[in-house]
């Protein structure tokens, strides 16, 4: 599933919990009953902001401002299995629903030095 804008139509599949980078719980049902979308914007100096903390169910939409970007999290740092984002294009964006609590370290494909972290209660 894909989103090329920040304004998001989620789709049946994306409540599931399978967004545009992964999915993030097995069991499909969303607890939040008011999620929130929190931003990060990529550019080639890093993240805005490099960390989020965020609640069960809500969302994180990554955008990318100068080139093409893609997001992936570190399997070794994050306590779920969540996808890759693909490549996002200047002022496109990809977002993910996160439904399990924990701290996701994720980096940028195309900058590979550059880390964030969603923490999620």
């Amino acid at each position: 599933m894909r989103s090329s804008v920040i304004a998001v139509v989620v789709s049946a599949g994306a409540l599931i919990g399978l967004a545009a980078c992964g999915s993030s719980s097995s069991t499909g049902v969303n607890p939040n009953p008011h999620p929130v979308n929190h931003t990060v914007t990529i550019s080639n100096s890093g993240f805005a902001p490099e960390t989020v903390t965020s609640a069960i169910g809500d969302t994180v939409t990554w955008t990318s401002s100068d080139a093409v970007h893609a997001i992936s999290f570190i399997a070794a740092l994050s306590p779920d299995s969540l996808a890759g984002s693909g490549p996002i294009g200047i002022g496109q964006s990809k977002f993910t629903i996160f439904l399990k609590g924990g701290t996701y370290t994720y980096l940028d494909d195309s900058v590979r030095a550059d880390t964030g972290v969603v923490i999620v209660h």
